[in-house]
């Protein structure tokens, strides 16, 4: 929580209001935490590894960027634009906007879009304080836009900004609220074992990332593809619920999906604890829904021909890589390609199964 006072503002719709703030007080803001990055709102976090193997939760962005922008403005070349700030309507907050134009607010005050802008900003304040610069940032003048929203509105507000954004697809299907596929995909999270293990923020699985097995882009397009039928949001919470159960009992019979070491060796040599492979795992959840005890079938998955080397796959989802390595073929075909293979290849050892 943070007490402030912002001037000149003017109301311009019943959440929104407006008013023009420079840059050394969005500095000193940003300095004094008076203003926050909440990552709910706004591009994550991801995980950066110390020296001595600790791990922290870090802001995403793009320190170029920032770089960039830093040098821009000393220049002089920079065009200030809007800033979105955003006060947290959690029902703690406090807001007045008294009739002189000030805005007096007790709350969490977040950055909705302009982090880039403002982290130059301090660094050129950063500069300022310890003698390297001489530059006044009071010269550099930004409209600022000041909502009062929840976290899920604010997270609508981030997803249209995205739009015009470079950041993974990812982030931005985090963001979309409307989605059947998305609002699955968030349920899954919150009440399945797949809870921390999507990646958010990326589009793919770092190679050293222990927690995480599957993105929230490849899940969303998975279901999307598999279950084309999906119409209302009736629907897509009784999916939801059946796919909870589902996520759980594969996490529980394949080690390599609660097992970050052998995940990392299978993935040499099969496709089983790959990101990629959750279009299959989709594609069989579909299959086994029609099933009545669907769980005795689950384990037939294990049956499955996953090799990376096998003739089956290779061309549409899989190419050589440098050396004896393999490359994954990840585009609209090859996921559409594979999750029809997989179905029908589970839909011939189940048919053996009970006949």
């Amino acid at each position: 929580m943070s007490e402030y006072v912002f001037r000149n503002v003017s109301q311009i719709g019943e959440k929104e209001y407006q008013t023009v703030i420079d840059g050394q007080e969005l500095a000193e803001m940003w300095r004094d935490g008076i203003i926050t990055y909440n990552p709910e709102i706004q591009r994550g976090t991801k995980v950066k590894r110390g020296k001595d193997n600790t791990e922290t939760e870090v802001a995403v962005y793009s320190k170029a960027n920032v770089k960039k922008i830093y040098e821009s403005m000393l220049s002089g070349q920079y065009f200030t634009d809007m800033i979105t700030l955003n006060i947290l309507a959690d029902g703690n907050e406090k807001i007045e906007l008294d009739d002189e134009g000030n805005l007096n607010v007790d709350a969490k005050i977040d950055i909705s879009d302009g982090q880039h802008r403002i982290r130059a900003l301090a660094m050129i304040l950063e500069g300022n304080e310890k003698g390297g610069l001489a530059f006044d940032l009071t010269e550099l003048k930004f409209p600022v836009k000041i909502t009062n929203y929840d976290v899920q509105t604010a997270q609508q507000q981030f997803h249209q900004f995205s739009l015009g954004l470079k950041i993974s697809s990812s982030r931005a299907e985090y963001f979309n609220q409307t989605g059947l596929a998305n609002i699955i995909v968030r349920e899954l999270m919150k009440n399945s074992d797949l809870a921390g293990r999507v990646e958010v923020v990326r589009n793919s699985i770092p190679k050293k990332d222990e927690r995480h097995i599957v993105t929230f882009a490849t899940l969303v397009n998975a279901i999307e593809i598999v279950y084309k039928d999906l119409e209302t949001r009736v629907q897509a919470m009784e999916l939801a619920k059946y796919l909870s159960e589902f996520f759980n009992e594969l996490i529980n019979l394949i080690p390599e999906l609660h097992n970050y070491e052998k995940r990392a060796q299978s993935k040499e040599t099969s496709l089983t604890g790959e990101n990629f492979m959750f279009y299959g795992y989709v594609a069989i959840s579909k299959v086994l829904r029609e099933k009545e005890n669907w769980k005795e079938y689950l384990p037939l998955i294990n049956e499955l021909d996953l090799s990376k080397g096998s003739k089956q796959w290779y061309g549409d989802v899989i190419k050589r890589g440098k050396g004896k390595g393999y490359t994954i073929v990840n585009n609209n075909e090859s996921r559409k390609t594979f999750a029809n293979k997989i179905e029908k290849m589970f839909k011939k050892l189940l048919n053996e199964k009970t006949a």
